[in-house]
């Protein structure tokens, strides 16, 4: 049956603030990139994945009474448990953990905190008691506080470029779920303004927040210190405190949409209590159609299975018990999803090496960003030759790619002279090229070069032809 002439069922969501009467309408391609191809290929074709796309099509289409304006089209996602697992612990905290351990020997005084040890000796439990998990918060406090935001900032780019999870033994940045990856280019590419909400620390996520999802450190919502303004040999540095300290989890989530966001969200994705509040703020009374989602961890192969008795966060009871009665949609990811990571495992090395064919463009180059307008672009073909513009000269050679291995060289160039800013970066580049060892691809399509320390060097967006 033609897509675009096909109609579209709706199934009755009892949405608090909207009442929709059965009926139908006229299915059509909704947002600047709709197209033939489905959306959500990694969702199975279940009553989860329909109301998706229901509400994503019942807000856009122009001229229904139940269109939202773009402006109004705010997505908000907690990110531990909904949009990269967070078991056995959040990621944060494994973070926090690698630092008490790093620095412990060497800091007597650190070592002697109740809460530390506790941390080193892996009991959890403690470190969870309290409303806000008090002794977490300790440990967060000694790891995260009297350092400039820019010295965060590194430690949890090295970390998070070097650590990895201890069951699935991958980089945390690839253990974020295919789904919902998905999902959040599906809402982008009509036109949602997607934002993430979370109990996490706001400093530790905008580091990554932008590479691992597409969601520019200004859409994290998360908790926060007051940092305090100092000037150090000269140079204005702002120092991190636990002063203040706002936690951006239970009815604080929707607090914090006010605060920083100041437009109340049409869709809401979570998966425990903790999400409770924003689910219930989203769609509760709003103006404007909405639609609330849990992910339900049910799939202990692939992932993990808890809701009530979780080893660490992610309690999930009072939420998923009125989620019918609030028309919130509850994933289970063992029937729902088709895969849990970007990558379906058993991938042949052949497939890997098909995914690189074609015109990339890069975006990045050693953390740096790149000068606009000064294109410095890859070509791989189906043979392994290479070419592409440095930023001023020309290039061409081979690429040996083995797998996930991947080895540039030798490269011949052109050899025109530019201004100093182009040359700058076109010796940066091919720099970058030179030290690539591996390359990945993650669920929005975008590439990455990394050299032999697990370091990202290159990141790169597809070109269309």
């Amino acid at each position: 049956m033609n897509f675009f002439t096909m109609k579209l069922v709706l199934i009755l969501v009892p949405l608090l603030n909207c009442s929709l009467a059965i009926a139908t309408l006229q299915a059509q391609p909704v947002g600047k990139n709709a197209s033939l191809q489905d959306p959500l290929p990694s969702w199975n074709d279940t009553s989860s994945k329909k109301a998706i796309i229901a509400f994503v099509r019942l807000v856009t289409t122009e001229g229904s009474k139940d269109f939202v304006p773009i402006s109004d089209r705010v997505a908000v996602f907690d990110n531990d448990g909904t949009l990269w697992t967070e078991a056995p612990i959040p990621f944060q905290a494994a973070f926090a953990f690698d630092e008490v351990k790093r620095r412990a020997p060497n800091e007597p005084k650190l070592a002697a905190n109740p809460m530390v040890q506790a941390a080193l000796a892996g009991d959890i439990g403690k470190l969870l008691e309290g409303k806000h998990h008090d002794g977490l918060m300790e440990i967060l406090g000694l790891t995260h506080a009297g350092i400039t935001t820019d010295e965060f900032d590194e430690r949890v780019r090295n970390w998070f470029a070097s650590a990895r999870h201890p069951r699935f033994n991958k980089r945390y940045s690839e253990l974020t779920y295919q789904p919902m990856q998905e999902l959040l280019k599906y809402l982008r590419a009509n036109e949602f303004k997607t934002f993430i909400v979370s109990g996490g620390g706001a400093d530790f996520m905008r580091v990554w927040s932008d590479q691992v999802y597409g969601i520019p450190p200004e859409n994290v919502v998360g908790s926060t210190a007051q940092a305090r303004f100092e000037m150090r040999a000269g140079v204005p540095v702002l120092v991190k405190t636990m002063g203040n300290l706002f936690v951006d989890d239970k009815e604080g989530k929707p607090v914090g949409i006010h605060q920083f966001i100041g437009r109340r969200p049409i869709a809401c994705f979570g998966n425990s209590d903790g999400d409770q509040a924003m689910l219930e703020y989203t769609t509760i009374g709003n103006p404007n159609p909405s639609f609330g989602l849990i992910v339900h961890h049910t799939d202990a192969d692939r992932e993990y299975a808890y809701d009530a008795n979780p080893k660490g966060s992610g309690k999930l009871t009072t939420a998923l018990e009125v989620a019918p009665e609030r028309g919130w949609t509850v994933v289970d990811m063992k029937q729902d999803w088709k895969q849990i990571w970007g990558e379906p495992t058993g991938t042949a090395p052949a497939e890997l090496a098909q995914l690189l064919i074609g015109k990339w463009l890069a975006e990045d180059i050693d953390g740096n960003g790149v000068i606009d307008n000064a294109q410095s672009t890859l070509e791989i073909g189906n043979d392994g030759s290479v070419a592409g513009s440095s930023a001023v000269n020309r290039f061409m050679g081979k690429a040996r790619i083995d797998g996930r291995s991947i080895e540039f060289g030798p490269l011949a160039m052109t050899r025109r002279a530019g201004p100093p800013a182009l040359m700058d970066q076109e010796a940066k580049y091919t720099a970058a090229l030179g030290k690539a060892t591996e390359f990945r691809i993650d669920a929005r399509g975008l590439l990455f070069l990394t050299d032999a320390n697990g370091n990202d060097i290159v990141r790169f967006s597809r070109l269309n032809d």
